[in-house]
């Protein structure tokens, strides 16, 4: 059995249903509160607007069986004068339980810091959460660094993800 690389293919608008799906998946994984129609706001923008990020399906497979959606990252683009301008933030990777622990998640990886070259962007940022450390470790084992400092947000009330 020949398998292919792990391919990252841009989402369309026609990838909505299927990436809210892996979202809903990854959130109750990692016991995010899963907002249905916020995130289906969020991610109608994002997948039509590119300037603000973009939206990977992670696709494996064989040769012979052909290629299916084993899972999704989310790269979305900011501006840090720490990193010299430029930055990308990846806000999500999930794998489905049967595609971890065979080295998709460090080709995926590789795929999205290609990625991030090609649109010479200087920095690659993520979250982990606090008591995850096997996300933890397999980051470290790529390169990341944690900094020490912790994310700090608040929701605005009244505020929409439609970027126009």
């Amino acid at each position: 059995m020949t398998v292919e690389p792990a391919p990252l293919r841009c989402a369309t608008a026609s990838d909505l249903t299927a990436t809210l799906s892996l979202i809903g998946e990854y959130y109750a994984f990692d016991g995010i509160g899963f907002d249905r129609d916020s995130l289906e706001q969020g991610l109608r923008t994002l997948l039509s607007e590119p300037l603000l990020g973009r939206v990977y399906l992670i696709e494996s497979g064989t040769i012979e069986s052909g290629m299916v959606v084993a899972g999704y990252t989310i790269l979305t683009f900011g501006f840090d004068l720490e990193f010299g301008g430029r930055q990308a933030t990846m806000t999500d990777l999930y794998l489905r339980p049967a595609f971890r622990g065979a080295g998709l998640g460090r080709a995926s990886m590789a795929a999205l810091e290609a990625v991030c070259q090609e649109l010479e962007i200087g920095a690659l940022e993520l979250q982990v959460e606090r008591d995850n450390r096997a996300a933890q470790a397999f980051y470290g084992r790529l390169g990341f660094q944690a900094h020490d400092r912790i994310p700090m947000s608040k929701r605005l009330s009244g505020a929409t993800f439609d970027a126009r």
